[in-house]
Order: structure tokens, then sequence, then C-alpha cells
């Protein structure tokens, strides 16, 4: 086997096969269900507290755990899909979330359903590698970035309608079940999703060899000293304990990255190949992930806390508002493969200055009506921010994944989730204590009025944050390598170089 098989995936050879859009719909399912339940428990935090009578540390658990658990996974599991098949980790994951699910629905104290959802993050956490290893075998490359365009316009809707979905189920309340459709929705789902999956997925494996387990629990130390801190931010604050777990995570991952360099120094097979940082189109992306899910996710929270804290609307009226974001998401990722078609990675650059501008506008909605806001005065910048989204998250992602050999398509997309998982836990943490530091309405009790003018002061300090994320993504995207539509069309044969194939050789292949 040459290393030329790494760059020729199965979906270059069957262009025609049919399969792969149906395949495609499948794994968007996947996609969809584990992004609608990162955000669609926020909501339902009264009605849990109430029913289960939980503390507020265990409210915070059943949030950040799992977070944790979905961030701790996905290296190692993009790994297992290299090494497994795609298919059967798909298929064992899903199954897995579709269970969890069911038992977060029935939990019956706190501390089940604080484990359960623990549980449900690990296998969110397994899920997603294999979503975007399965696109990249089922695709041609000249068809990847419409694939990612589904991918990324799905991701946007299932962040999205959480909250509105939660508020919706919550509403109406069906048989005195409170709180536990959130969950129980994902059931009959997931297990239509099983079915179609084992009906239309082809069964591929990337790289194989040993699964280098010291590597394995390095970077899952590593990640965990990194993200935990992060996720306990909003809640206690920046506290030495914070500091001092950040700054364990840095030697924890160099020691990582230098135990896996030794081990392709001896030929043996690695986790991952810290090799991948070499290449600036892949480090770059990584570092746009990471920059822009830390700027429009904590512009998501901020606008979200304050307009059911600040302006006191419910979960419901709140989504609706936000809902243009959705729209525009959806519609930009759409149009986004055509887009980087006719400019190619500046399209990264465009649409991260639309969401610079629709931020902006946001700010200055907010700053000119005050506390008048009604939701509409919000549409057309929310708009707009969403659609410049759509045209960033779904290029970006075709971009990580165009110069790594397929094989290693599961150890790729977990990288690239764990960048976008960090900057969503750093933007946050970030933003958020920007947000409520900047709630102070002096000594004494406030007014009403008082507070709605401190709330909507909040926002805009906390908006402003966001936009500075969103502008160090615009940066980072200048360092995009260039290409032109034309060039962009040969990426894939330059990418098989002398000097590349024997960059990308397995030990023991000749290049």
């Amino acid at each position: 086997m040459t290393s030329e098989a790494n760059w020729t995936s199965p979906g270059d050879a069957e262009q025609g096969d049919p399969r792969r859009w149906r395949a495609l719909g499948v794994v968007l399912i996947g996609t969809f269900l584990i992004l609608l339940d990162s955000t669609i428990v926020n909501v339902a935090i009264p009605s849990i507290q109430q029913d289960l009578s939980a503390s507020r540390s265990s409210i915070e658990w059943v949030i950040s755990g799992y977070s944790l658990a979905y961030g701790l996974l996905l290296i190692p599991s993009g790994r297992l899909g290299d090494r497994f098949g795609y298919k059967r980790m798909f298929l064992f994951a899903l199954a897995g979330f579709t269970a969890t699910s069911a038992l977060c629905a029935v939990a019956s104290s706190p501390t089940q359903l604080v484990v359960w959802r623990i549980l449900q993050g690990a296998m969110a956490g397994f899920l997603n590698p294999q979503i975007l290893a399965i696109i990249q075998v089922e695709f041609s490359w000249q068809e990847r970035g419409k694939a990612f365009g589904a991918y990324g316009a799905i991701s946007g809707i299932g962040v999205a309608l959480g909250p509105l979905a939660a508020g919706l189920l919550i509403d109406w309340n069906v048989a005195d079940s409170q709180w536990r459709p959130i969950f129980m929705v994902n059931v009959p789902v997931g297990i239509i999703a099983l079915l179609l999956a084992g009906l239309w997925l082809r069964e591929a494996k990337g790289r194989a060899g040993s699964l280098d387990l010291v590597g394995t629990l390095l970077v899952s130390a590593g990640v965990l000293l990194l993200t935990y801190p992060l996720v306990e931010v909003p809640e206690n604050g920046w506290e030495p304990r914070s500091f001092i777990l950040l700054a364990a995570s840095v030697p924890v991952l160099a020691l990582f990255v230098g135990w896996e360099l030794r081990r392709q120094r001896q030929g043996r097979d690695a986790l991952i190949d810290v090799r991948l940082f070499r290449n600036r189109g892949f480090t770059a992306g990584v570092t746009i992930g990471l920059t822009y899910f830390a700027g429009f996710i904590s512009l998501w929270f901020v606008l979200s806390i304050y307009l059911q804290t600040g302006t006191g609307r419910g979960a419901l009226a709140a989504g609706l508002i936000l809902l243009p974001f959705a729209v525009g998401m959806l519609i930009g990722a759409t149009l986004s493969d055509l887009v980087a078609k006719r400019i190619g990675r500046w399209v990264v650059t465009a649409g991260s200055s639309v969401v610079i501008v629709g931020t902006a506008g946001a700010i200055g909605t907010i700053h000119g009506v005050g506390t008048d806001l009604a939701g509409w005065h919000l549409l057309p910048a929310l708009f707009v921010a969403g659609f410049g989204s759509g045209l960033v998250i779904s290029p970006n992602t075709d971009i990580v994944l165009r110069y790594v050999p397929w094989q290693d398509a599961g150890a790729a997309s977990g990288i690239l989730n764990v960048g976008q998982r960090v900057g969503t836990a750093l933007g946050i943490a970030i933003v958020s204590v920007a947000f409520f530091g900047a709630v102070d309405t002096g000594p004494g009790p406030a007014s009403p009025a008082e507070l709605d003018r401190a709330f909507t002061h909040a926002v805009q300090i906390g908006a402003l944050y966001a936009l500075g994320l969103v502008a160090l993504t615009f940066l980072a995207s200048l360092l995009l390598p260039a290409d032109s539509p034309k060039e962009q069309a040969t990426d894939w044969e330059n990418s098989t170089t002398s000097e590349s194939k024997a960059e990308w050789s397995q030990p023991g292949q000749s290049a």
C-alpha cells in the first residue's frame, strides 16, 4: 500500500453512489441530537431543581458534566474510529446516546441525572468525530464542501434550537412530565437513525495499529486540566485553583506531544500524528475553530442571559428572539460551498467580517434603544451575524480536513472538535465574568429601572468581548494558505507531491 492510498478515499472512487447523500442525512441526525442537548438543558434548570429538589452543585454538574465528558473523549474516540471502523463506532455511540437520553428522562434523583448526563456527554464525544470522518470517507473532495455546508447548517440549528425546544416542551408539560421530554425526545429519533445507519453507512476503517494507551491517558488528562476550570468559571469566577489547573495542563500536554513524537520516531503507532500541526492550513483552521467558537457561542450565551435575566423574558420568548441567528446561519452554511468555490479560503475571512458587522450592529442597537429593547430590534443584526457564521464554520471544517489523509480523519476530527470545545469554554468563561462584573448598581438595593440599565450596560460589555474574539478569528483566517478558486480545485493533487507523500507515509510504506 502506498501513501497515495492515504489521499484516495472510497468517496473518490465511487462518486456516483447515491448512498452517500443518504449516509449524510443519517449522520446529520446524530449531529443535531448531540448539539441540541448541549444547550437544551439550560432552560430546564428551574423545572429540574423543583422536581428533584436538586442542589446548585448538582445542577452545575448536570450541565458541566456533559461538556467535560464530551470534550474529554473526542481525540481518543476519533482514533478508535480510525482503528475499528467509523460505522461501527457511530452505531455504538448513537445507541449509547439514545440509551443514556432515556435514562436521563427517567432519573429519580439528582445523582442519577448527573451520572446519566456524564455518560450521555461521553457518548456524544464518541459520536462527533465519526460524523466528520464518515463525511470525509463518503464524499469525493469536489463534493465535500457541500456536505460540510450541510453539517455546519445543522450544527448551528442544533445549538440555536436547544433553548427554544426546551421552552416549548416544558410549556406543553405533556402528562405533567415537566422537564423529562427534553431527553425523551431523543429516543425515537435515535432509534430511527440507528436503523437507517445500519442500512446506509458503508464500512470503512482508517489507520490500523495499536491504540497508544499512554498517549490517550496523557491527552485526556491535559484536556481535563484545561477545560474543567474553564467550565467552572461562569459559576464560581476565576479562583486560584482555576489558574493552577490551567498551568498544570501545559506540561501535561507538552509531555503528550513529546510522547507522540517519540513513538513516531520509533516507527510505532501514535494516538495522533502531531506532524499535522506542521501544516499551516490545518493549524490555522484549528485556531479558527477555537477562536470562533469562543466568540460566537459566548455572544449567544450573553444575549440569552440578558434576555431572560435582564429583561425578564421567558425561555421561549428569548429563543424566538434569537431565532434569526439560526435562520441566517442555515442560509450562510447552505451557500458556503458556492462562495468558497469562487473566493477560496477568503470565505472564512469574509464570513468573520460579516459576523463582526452583525455583532457590532447588535451592540449598537442595544445601546441606541436601551431598556426599551424589543425582540424585532435585534432581528437584522442577528440575521447578519448568523449568515456570517454559516460562512465560517462549514468551510473551516473542510479546510482543516483537506490536507489530512482520510485514514486519519477520525483523529483529526477529534482535534478540531477539541479546539471548538475549548474555545466554547474559554469564551463563556471570559465573557460571563465581563458580563456579571459589569452588572454593578452600586451599594444598597437597586430599583427595577437601575437593574434594567445595569443589565443593558453589561450585555454591551459582554458582547464587546465576544466581538474581540471574533476579530481574532478574522486575523487567524489571514494565516490560511493562499489559494485562488482555480488552485483550490487542484489542492488534492498538490497535496500528493513527493515531499508530502513522504511526510504522510505510515511506517513501512513507500513514498
